[in-house]
């Protein structure tokens, strides 16, 4: 389906939702179980999207979309999200967008691009996966930790991991551990306060 006429429908499969918000199924589905698009489903099961929720999500992309290419040049506060996920990425990139414009949002696919990227960027927040191919999240944090000119990083981590692999680990003890599927709640107030501090 290459185009959708919205004023004649209320609702939307998650493929329709998909094709129109120019994003895959399962990025539709991320969401939807975060909250950013409204859905119910049918007394089949089938999932229905709602037309009014797709549509404020496209006027705010459209809003935002000139402050967060100008916010690309040096000297505004970065977060940089690292997953190996890029569904993941698309959510986290949307959530942190609706909630702070002003931020600089950059993404990681794995610890070694991380890496570069927090040498270009500088960002405030890191917020990262654990378990990446080629450098993981323990190793990216174990260098930033002991390195005096990243103190100013705040490192978040969500992960899938259980609590006993993690303690298991050597994570520094002050770094917040959120468990997917992401708390986003929890995700917004802790961005919040290391962009505040």
């Amino acid at each position: 389906m290459s185009s959708i006429d919205l004023s004649t429908m209320s609702e939307l499969t998650t493929r329709q939702a998909a094709t129109l918000l120019n994003v895959s199924v399962r990025t539709v589905q991320l969401w939807v179980e975060s909250g950013a698009l409204q859905a119910w489903k049918t007394a089949g099961g089938h999932r229905r999207i709602s037309v009014r929720s797709i549509q404020q999500l496209l006027d705010e992309k459209e809003e935002k979309q000139t402050p967060i290419r100008r916010s690309s040049a040096k000297g505004y506060t970065t977060v940089l999200i690292v997953d190996d996920d890029k569904d993941i990425l698309l959510l986290y990139k949307m959530l942190i967008n609706n909630w702070f414009p002003s931020l600089q949002v950059e993404t990681a696919k794995n610890g070694i691009d991380a890496l570069v990227k927090i040498g270009e960027f500088r960002p405030t927040v890191l917020i990262t996966d654990l378990q990446m191919p080629e450098l993981d999240g323990f190793a990216i944090i174990e260098r930033l930790h002991n390195d005096e000119q990243y103190k100013h990083l705040t490192p978040i981590v969500v992960t899938g991991m259980g609590e006993a692999e993690i303690q298991a680990s050597n994570l520094p003890s002050n770094v917040p551990v959120l468990h997917k599927p992401i708390p986003v709640d929890e995700l917004k107030e802790l961005v919040l306060q290391a962009v505040k501090d």
